[in-house]
């Protein structure tokens, strides 16, 4: 059974996540499914996606799905591929990709939020990205994402804290583009949406792709990754490691040792 609704009306599409009964986690599954959606919708020439929960839900993305996580550092084979591929098709959708966020966004849900053009949000959403809970490790694209979106001070707060940030400071520092109450957002993306469709299309393809190209560089020194997949072992390989996962599906503080 799907996890999406798609609609596609006036060259205006809305891709409604619906795996609502695991608070929108992302496995691989779910997330080739949205690829899929995204590759489909490019060759239908959309002008705008709003890429959105359902109505009324309390969290937007409860993150990766903890089920899916590597067991260890033997189980690591591809555990990012899908996750990466994910960011890079919203960031390489040629036309704009709106976030519409109510409720609440953890760990890898914020990387896809980020990846997105624009983000509009209710009052009462709020973002957390959580890897120091879990003794987990993140993939270096998506702390790219993360960064050139949060900015380095923002960004360390968040990941080095594991503590949740609101709408409105995020407002504040101009990570978020506009918060609006919970009975006006979807009036409100509906117009912003329907505004960028009814503008030149091939101006606005040729933006995303120059500022993308400004604030991205690649690729990433061949040195910078491979520390970077060492350190995702040796996470992975750790005692920390196993204490998280296990002490997030225990429901329980973990004991950290460092080891």
């Amino acid at each position: 059974m799907s996890c999406l609704e798609i609609e596609n009306k006036n060259a205006i599409a809305t891709i409604t996540l619906r795996r609502s009964d695991s608070m929108n986690a992302f496995n691989d599954p779910f997330i080739k499914e949205i690829i899929t959606a995204f590759e489909s919708l490019q060759k239908d020439g959309v002008r705008v996606v709003i890429l959105r929960a359902e109505k009324g839900v309390k969290v937007w993305s409860a993150g990766r799905d903890v089920e899916s996580l590597p067991a260890g550092a033997d189980d690591m084979d591809g555990w990012q591929t899908q996750m990466v591929a994910l960011g890079r098709v919203i960031r390489n959708f040629p036309a704009p990709v709106i976030a519409m966020i109510e409720g609440s966004v953890w760990g890898y849900g914020c990387e896809v939020v980020l990846s997105c053009d624009l983000i509009v949000a209710n009052e009462d959403v709020t973002f957390a990205i959580t890897p120091a809970k879990l003794s987990g490790t993140y993939v270096i694209e998506g702390l790219r994402t993360i960064v050139g979106r949060l900015g380095e001070n923002l960004a360390k707060e968040m990941l080095f804290c594991a503590k949740k940030l609101d709408a409105p400071r995020l407002y504040a520092q101009g990570v978020i583009n506009h918060v609006i109450s919970s009975g006006d957002i979807e009036n409100y993306v509906d117009d912003m949406a329907r505004n960028i469709s009814q503008l030149a299309p091939l101006t606005i393809t040729s933006l995303k792709k120059q500022i993308s190209d400004i604030t991205r560089t690649f690729p990433l020194p061949l040195e910078i990754l491979d520390e970077s997949d060492r350190l995702a072992v040796s996470i992975f390989s750790s005692n920390d490691y196993h204490e998280g996962v296990t002490a997030f599906k225990e429901k329980r503080k973990p004991e950290f040792t460092g080891l």
